[in-house]
């Protein structure tokens, strides 16, 4: 059955960044028509309940066109290291859909079980112009000479939550950060790459296929994890 959902991190019982999830599922049901009456304080407490009170946990919200929702929740195992490769296989393209958090993820999961098999982390995935957009299940963020980009939601890659946090970040710490249209020669001459979702938050990449990252002095990926930390119960 089509659904709308979210993915949200429960640490020991807590729900990190709940106001961000539940503000996107709730924009979502307005523009897609679902039924959505939940209050803000429900949602968090129907994500808190879900899983154990001790750890780290993914709870997955699923809302459906008929107004019904379900919850389910997963260990979440970040890996030591995170590796990429490059899938143009499948393209993202910018519809009603892409926007949103949605079960039409067939091609993420294609794209991810191609990395899988080839003992990478996640695949990086283009637009329909050849252009990078994002990974099977993460946003993408890259540093050159000290400034950020992270490609257009223009080139279909999901609004992330992390993706927000990120941005507003840098912005507010005056680092610049730039939303554009970037090529795989792009982001194969960054200094450093990263990653973010609810899963990661935010995770500095060690390697792009035979593209090795090195780090001098604390990478950024490290840097703002540590800000997001203080962040993450507001």
């Amino acid at each position: 059955m089509f659904e709308l959902f979210e993915t949200v991190r429960v640490e020991n019982g807590k729900a990190t960044f709940i106001e961000k999830h539940y503000s996107r599922i709730k924009k979502s049901a307005e523009i897609l028509k679902f039924p959505f009456d939940i209050s803000a304080e429900n949602f968090k407490r129907i994500i808190e309940n879900t899983a154990p009170n001790s750890d780290s946990y993914l709870v997955k919200f699923s809302l459906f066109i008929n107004g019904d929702f379900s919850v389910s929740f997963r260990k979440c195992t970040v890996p030591n290291k995170v590796s990429l490769m490059f899938f143009e296989g499948i393209k993202r393209k910018v519809d009603l859909l892409s926007k949103h958090k949605t079960s039409s993820i067939y091609e993420s999961i294609v794209g991810i079980r191609a990395a899988k098999e080839k003992g990478f982390t996640e695949a990086i995935i283009f637009d329909t112009q050849g252009f990078i957009s994002e990974t099977a299940f993460a946003n993408l963020f890259f540093v050159k000479d000290g400034i950020f980009f992270t490609p257009s939601l223009e080139t279909g890659c999901l609004p992330g939550t992390r993706r927000a946090i990120v941005i507003k970040i840098l912005k507010d710490t005056g680092i610049p950060v730039f939303e554009g249209f970037f090529t795989k020669e792009d982001i194969l001459k960054a200094d450093e790459v990263l990653i973010t979702s609810a899963k990661y938050d935010v995770v500095s990449v060690q390697k792009i296929e035979d593209r090795v990252f090195e780090f001098n002095g604390k990478p950024w990926g490290k840097r703002l994890k540590e800000i997001m930390e203080m962040m993450k119960f507001r």
